[in-house]
């Protein structure tokens, strides 16, 4: 494929155009990167908010009904629902189940577990486990 970027400072809205074959589902998950506005998420530490930006977001997962963001540095409450922030997030997070969406470009490795469920390891050190559900669109993600 060939790219091509023209910057021109003077613009006063960026676009972007495609010129394809066909749609790919790698040309949408581009597409949708460049739609998403928001780079970051507001995570909550006793009272004190903070952004956290996409990048460093290992896993974001709901443990007793509430939502919470893990970082290397450590976790932060979400104040909202997992389906919520689903859609805002970039092509780089996968959701593993139900409960959690993780950022696949933070996996350390995968690890088959004697009753045939695959845990992501995180290279924090978190487990998740994968959904039997999810593990098709894991490996897809993956190239596996």
């Amino acid at each position: 494929m060939e790219i091509k970027f023209n910057i021109d400072q003077n613009l006063s809205k960026e676009k972007a155009e495609f010129w394809l074959k066909k749609m790919t589902t790698k040309v949408k998950r581009a597409v949708k990167d460049l739609q998403t506005e928001q780079d970051f998420l507001w995570g909550y530490q006793e009272s004190k908010a903070y952004p956290i930006e996409f990048s460093q977001i290992y896993l974001i997962q709901v443990e007793n009904e509430k939502t919470y963001i893990c970082t290397k540095d450590g976790s932060y409450q979400f104040k909202g629902r997992l389906y919520q922030v689903k859609d805002s997030l970039p092509s780089d997070f996968i959701e593993t189940s139900r409960s959690a969406i993780i950022n696949y470009r933070f996996i350390d490795h995968l690890e088959i577990i004697s009753n045939g469920n695959i845990d992501a390891v995180m290279k924090n050190g978190l487990r998740v486990q994968i959904s039997r559900r999810k593990i098709k669109n894991l490996k897809e993600r993956l190239g596996l």
